[in-house]
């Protein structure tokens, strides 16, 4: 055929588990989900679907539960061949199965995937929790409840 007329070949997507998961601060009641005392999220990165596109998003997607729209993950990335650097907010959890008639509250509008445009090379990826009771700021201001954050090294072609 000598490449006349042949496309470039397109790579299937691939998916993996970032190295480190996200660890969260205490959770203790009444403002708990469920899981225990420390809560591990586990990250996975996709790439390959499109060049230099990385999709983000948490491993598992929990069951929705009443105190998870005051929770959200925020997500950072630096593609290190580029220099080029974004954040993005994203939630873990479920849609709520009996939305409230007068609309969402807490982060129910944050996405559960991130589509990042790092251009292709080794992108770096932290992960961090965060909790927000501060309706809109009536009430204080969001804070980062991470023990450990999640981090990895995603090769982007």
């Amino acid at each position: 055929m000598l490449g006349i007329g042949t496309g470039t070949a397109v790579a299937a997507p691939q998916t993996t588990l970032l190295q480190i998961p996200v660890v969260t601060g205490f959770q203790i009641a009444p403002g708990a989900v469920p899981g225990g005392l420390f809560q591990t999220i586990p990250m996975k990165a996709t790439v390959g679907g499109e060049p230099g596109v990385a999709r983000f998003s948490a491993s598992t997607i929990a069951p929705f539960a009443d105190q998870y729209p005051y929770r959200y993950l925020n997500l950072n990335w630096r593609n290190l061949a580029t220099g080029a650097t974004g954040a993005a907010d994203l939630r873990h959890w479920q849609d709520d199965p009996t939305p409230s008639p007068s609309g969402p509250y807490g982060r129910e509008d944050l996405p559960l995937e991130v589509v990042a445009n790092t251009g292709p090379g080794p992108v770096v990826v932290t992960v961090t929790h965060t909790k927000d009771y501060s309706n809109g700021g009536q009430w204080g201001s969001p804070y980062l409840d991470t023990l450990i954050p999640g981090a990895g090294v995603v090769l982007v072609p």
